[in-house]
């Protein structure tokens, strides 16, 4: 039987969400649906519309408004 090699996805981080979303901020406040598109726009990995998606479909002010309603995410991955 041969192993099957197993590659693991980054974790997911608070600077890769700041890094796909803030431009949704460029005029103001953000909807979710303005979060998801800045995030295709910058090509994000499956796991930043992940967490993208489980947020409150509401008005979002800054990109720490949006982290402060995420699930505890590391800054960085070190």
């Amino acid at each position: 039987m041969e192993a099957v090699p197993t590659t693991s996805e980054p974790v997911l981080t608070q600077t890769e969400i700041i890094d796909c979303v803030e431009d949704a901020f460029l005029s103001g406040a953000a909807t979710v649906t303005d979060l998801l598109d800045a995030a295709l726009r910058c090509q994000a990995r499956p796991a930043v519309f992940a967490a993208l998606v489980q947020l409150s479909e509401r008005s979002y002010v800054s990109v720490m408004d949006v982290l402060a309603n995420l699930p505890d995410l590391p800054y960085t991955a070190d």
